[in-house]
């Protein structure tokens, strides 16, 4: 046995005895070679075991990572058209006798003469790209289309791509193109625009009409701000920035437009439904909810949970005149909120005077609230400890029912914005009460919901 210590391990894990005597010879036959050499020093043959071979690691393939890649292959392309100068400087062949130069970004190969001996098909024709990210060239793609500007602020990139962005003038040409983006008519989207124009304390790129178009886009069809930074050339960020940064100042703005009317004004425009049965009605009220985002915190998770809805939602008191226009718009709840929790804590018992008349769904019991205000409470009857209505009680409900619709209709209306019909991120919620404002006020901007309607000439 070698008197080195590693060569002496080896051995002794070779012979795999338990016990080994002070002095330790190994017969030539257990050697390759018939004895220790440089290339084989271990005894291997017939050694009375079996040596077990365990099998390695598997070696993982790894993907080399884009940049490293362009940056290999933009090296292999240099050394490639350096190989070409030389050998056409140190008397190589002509250019012409050479194959086109490959570029990296777009590589259009022209044909050359055909002959007897070289053959071309279409293949040879087609735009070569070197490089996976190349792109083929567009007819499209011209110096009108490129860049435009580039501007940096803060932490958005404002950046214009092309000259084509989408902006109010070129969309906005009809009411239904107007309708189908913004949810109101051309006429006043431009008139907003106006107004908003006036008030513009933002230094952003596009014009005032462009930036009230994204938002109104946003809530009308609750676009990915990808997909609306795309379309108006700008960044993500900036697009979400933008939008974050008008809805306040359109709340503001537009909140004069849900306004609780006069009760004189209430009688005078009141339709030919409310006037035969329900005269004295002021306000429909009903409460819709809009999902939202399970929130991490378990504690507000649980505020949040409807069982109505078996999702977590935001719940929201809407009123109206019998005439549709919205008249009061409550804040957010958590959709664990109950009908008469929002209708205590809401506000909406402030604007209530004796004589008024509230209609409302079958859930909403808040006659405790109304009575001290001498305010009256339509609503279908129930069938509590009793076995069926009577004929009265089925003639007052459907008479209820053939006029609270139209609440419903109201808040379907309120739905056509997608914001308010989609689910809601958490993030978004710091908005939300003034999304639902701006929505509220761009409903009472369209056409009437009922059109029966008598006006005094007075």
């Amino acid at each position: 046995m070698p008197a080195n210590e590693t060569k002496r391990f080896q051995w002794i894990k070779v012979l795999n005895r338990k016990t080994l005597p002070k002095q330790v010879f190994v017969c030539s036959n257990h050697f390759l070679d018939g004895a220790p050499t440089e290339q084989n020093p271990f005894p291997k043959l017939n050694l009375g075991y079996e040596s077990q071979t365990t099998p390695g690691r598997r070696k993982l393939s790894r993907q080399e990572p884009e940049s490293r890649k362009r940056k290999r292959l933009l090296e292999e392309s240099s050394s490639t058209e350096t190989c070409v100068n030389i050998s056409q400087t140190e008397g190589g062949p002509s250019s012409s006798e050479l194959l086109p130069e490959a570029f990296c970004d777009f590589n259009v190969v022209n044909p050359p003469t055909a002959s007897v001996g070289t053959q071309y098909v279409d293949s040879d024709y087609m735009i070569s790209q070197d490089h996976i990210h190349s792109k083929p060239w567009s007819d499209t793609q011209n110096t009108f289309t490129q860049t435009n500007t580039a501007l940096t602020e803060e932490k958005g990139v404002q950046v214009k791509i092309e000259s084509s962005a989408m902006s109010a003038k070129i969309s906005i040409v009809t009411d239904s193109d107007s309708l189908l983006y913004t949810g109101v008519s051309k006429e006043v989207f431009f008139t907003l625009a106006e107004v908003m124009s006036e008030v513009n304390t933002f230094k952003f790129q596009l014009e005032v009409a462009d930036q009230l178009l994204l938002v109104l886009m946003k809530l009308k069809l609750n676009l990915l701000f990808d997909d609306l930074a795309r379309r108006f050339g700008i960044s993500k960020s900036l697009a979400s920035k933008m939008f974050n940064a008008w809805m306040p100042v359109l709340a503001e703005k537009l909140k004069d437009l849900v306004a609780w009317l006069p009760r004189e004004t209430i009688r005078a425009c009141c339709p030919e439904s409310f006037r035969e049965n329900y005269p004295r009605t002021t306000v429909i009220i009903d409460c819709a909810e809009t999902f939202i985002q399970r929130p991490t915190n378990l504690k507000t998770r649980s505020e949040t949970f409807s069982n109505y809805k078996s999702h977590n939602t935001a719940k929201y008191l809407v009123g109206i005149s019998p005439h549709r226009q919205i008249m009061f718009i409550s804040k957010a709840f958590g959709g664990r909120a109950s009908d008469q929790f929002i209708v205590e804590k809401s506000g909406f018992l402030n604007y209530l005077l004796p004589g008024d008349e509230v209609m409302a769904d079958r859930g909403f019991t808040i006659e405790d609230f109304l009575f001290p205000r001498r305010v009256k409470l339509n609503i279908p009857a129930f069938t509590k400890c009793k076995p069926q209505l009577s004929n009265e009680d089925v003639t007052t409900t459907r008479r209820i029912a053939h006029v609270r619709i139209h609440v419903e209709r109201a808040i379907r209306r309120l739905k056509v914005f997608k914001v308010l019909s989609g689910t809601v991120p958490v993030s978004s919620l710091k908005n939300f009460d003034d999304i639902l404002i701006v929505c509220s006020a761009l409903v009472n901007l369209r056409s009437d919901l009922i059109r029966d309607v008598n006006v005094d000439t007075d």
